[in-house]
């Protein structure tokens, strides 16, 4: 009896075996179908996504104030009156600056063409090799006027569309707990602990990238605009907002932003082409041996080179959305994999 109990349990234990294995490919092919259908809905839903992550960098800016002001107010006080001021202080920024910034931007399209025909006209003397110049030269200049202007007027528009998910920010920002509790809530319990760290550690590297950039804005289009004023570039209010703008994506955002203030210069005389070139060149030395050396890099360093790759590689998969995202995804990604894959994993201390 004893031995046909045993032989029973051994025949149902190799049975239950056997019909878990089976389900096995059954579950596994279940989660990959959950996981294609995942990655479509985010790919469709892409921009989406992006409109969320820009709310996020919202909601790190509205901390700064909101933490400081919260000491004194409740937290919701605090995020309206945050609130209020912010479109308090644009609407008067707006009736301030609104009639310069439109005076400068139709003169700058009248200088346009001016532009090119000084260009023409200073290559044609060159001889045959600047015939040939002057033949191409209205071509180049246009394209570069078709890809790089647009490009930081949807830039703008794209910053004024950020009104849109302010409301996004300004929920996150008032009850953060509760957001990051909803997400800890989908974590199994054996991993808590990673993703408490890894959310601290992405916050506060978001924090510091935002206050190092914001930084670098301000710093970046005051020295533009003193410089563009004293070399006698007539549009240099618009042109240093325009750089104040473009510094937000870096590298690609500083290039791009200097072409309408050379295109400008040259609009009036080559020498104030020379001084505008000399301006754009000096700043960007500053920015490069001053700003990134004391401000970025005791915020969030992100090498050059891999920023460049994922500018392209975001640009390419999101277009201008995604150029403009890159950097702070790229921070964020940096951060996740210094501490979950080198740290925890691999024992090792991240690379500085």
């Amino acid at each position: 009896m004893r031995r046909a109990a045993l032989l029973a349990r051994g025949i149902a234990s190799l049975n239950d075996a056997s019909a878990a294995s089976a389900k096995r490919p059954i579950r596994v092919g279940i989660v990959l179908i959950c996981v294609v259908a995942v990655i479509a809905a985010l790919w469709l839903a892409r921009e989406i996504v992006l409109l969320g992550f820009l709310g996020v960098l919202i909601a790190v800016v509205f901390s700064f104030p909101v933490g400081w002001l919260s000491r004194v107010l409740p937290r919701g006080l605090a995020v309206i009156a945050v609130l209020l001021l912010l479109v308090g202080g644009a609407v008067g920024l707006g009736l301030a600056v609104a009639p310069t910034l439109s005076k400068e931007l139709n003169e700058l399209k009248q200088r346009g063409p001016k532009a090119i025909d000084s260009l023409r006209n200073y290559a044609s003397r060159s001889g045959s090799g600047g015939q040939q110049i002057a033949q191409k030269a209205p071509e180049a200049v246009k394209q570069v006027g078709e890809k790089a202007v647009p490009a930081l007027i949807a830039v703008v528009s794209g910053l004024t569309s950020i009104i849109l998910v302010i409301v996004l920010g300004a929920f996150l920002v008032a009850q953060p707990e509760v957001y990051r509790r909803g997400v800890r809530a989908l974590v199994p319990r054996q991993h808590e602990e990673k993703f408490d760290e890894s959310w601290k550690r992405v916050g506060g590297a978001l924090r510091r990238w935002v206050g190092g950039i914001l930084v670098s804005m301000a710093i970046m289009g005051t020295l533009t605009a003193i410089g563009l004023k004293i070399a006698g570039i007539e549009e240099w209010f618009l042109l240093g907002v325009l750089t104040f703008l473009g510094t937000f994506v870096p590298y690609v955002g500083a290039v791009a932003s200097a072409v309408p203030g050379l295109l400008a210069g040259l609009a009036q005389s080559p020498r104030h082409f020379l001084w505008a070139a000399i301006v754009y060149l000096g700043v960007h030395l500053v920015e490069g041996y001053l700003i990134q050396p004391l401000v970025m890099r005791r915020a969030v360093e992100v090498k050059p080179a891999l920023l460049l790759f994922g500018q392209g590689l975001f640009s390419a998969v999101f277009g201008l959305m995604g150029t403009v995202v890159a950097t702070p995804l790229l921070v964020c990604g940096q951060t996740l994999i210094d501490y979950l894959w080198v740290e925890r994993r691999l024992e090792k201390q991240p690379t500085k």
